[in-house]
Order: C-alpha cells, then sequence, then structure tokens
C-alpha cells in the first residue's frame, strides 16, 4: 500500500501486467501437486524425526506466494486477482493437510506391516 501511495510501483503493474501473480492467482493441477508432494515431504520429515530446511521450504513454496499476492492484489483493488491467490492458498492448506493424514495413514499401515512380518520371522527360531 505504500508502494501504491507513493507512486513507485511501475506503469505495467498499473496496467495489470503481472505474469508472476497470474500463475500464483490461477489454481491448477500442478499446484495440487506441488501441495501433495510438500505434504508428503512434511509428514515423512516429522515422522522420521528428519525436519530440516527442506520442510520449511516445501511449506512456503505452497503458502507464502499465495498469501503474498492476495496481499498485493488486495492493495491495488484487485479483487478477481486476490480471490484467486485466496483459493490458492485454501487449495494448498487443503491439500497439505488431506495429504498429511493419507501419508500418515499409510506410514502406520506400513511400519504395522513390517512389524508382523519381523515378528513372523522370529517366532519360529524362538520355538527351537
Amino acid at each position: 500500500m505504500v508502494v501504491r501511495a507513493a507512486g513507485w510501483q511501475s506503469e505495467a503493474f498499473d496496467l495489470g501486467l503481472r505474469p508472476v501473480a497470474h500463475l500464483i492467482s490461477t489454481p491448477d493441477f500442478f499446484s495440487v501437486v506441488v501441495a501433495v508432494l510438500a505434504g508428503v515431504v512434511g509428514i515423512v520429515s516429522l515422522t522420521e524425526a528428519r525436519v530440516s530446511a527442506l520442510l520449511g521450504v516445501f511449506i512456503s513454496v505452497t503458502t507464502i506466494p499465495a498469501a503474498s499476492d492476495m496481499a498485493v492484489s488486495l492493495a491495488f483493488a484487485d479483487w478477481r486477482q486476490a480471490a484467486g491467490s485466496l483459493l490458492q492458498l485454501l487449495l494448498n492448506v487443503v491439500v497439505l493437510v488431506l495429504t498429511g493424514v493419507v501419508t500418515l495413514r499409510l506410514q502406520r499401515w506400513l511400519w504395522r506391516r513390517a512389524a508382523r512380518r519381523a515378528t513372523a520371522r522370529r517366532g519360529p527360531e524362538r520355538r527351537a
């Protein structure tokens, strides 16, 4: 809002020529792919006690651009683009949560399966 009030924005920006912002405010298949990957990496990092900067990067990639574009769009009264960015942000958060839940369930199932196999292998040896 300060940039707009001071008149520091470019003429192209005033005309609505914002190609990068357009990518952010128009959710598509690739938006979902990025959010799914971020959700999987986030949950695996947390459950494997390997939380690193990578987790923050994946979460940031899915939330910060959409939130930032929404704020800039609101400052320039571009309601359509702000709505698109809000949709992108909501889509990313919902997909992150759903992917996290599915990943946790899958991990739990795999760990139980591995534990049953390990127990089944050790069982006959203990009897001998």
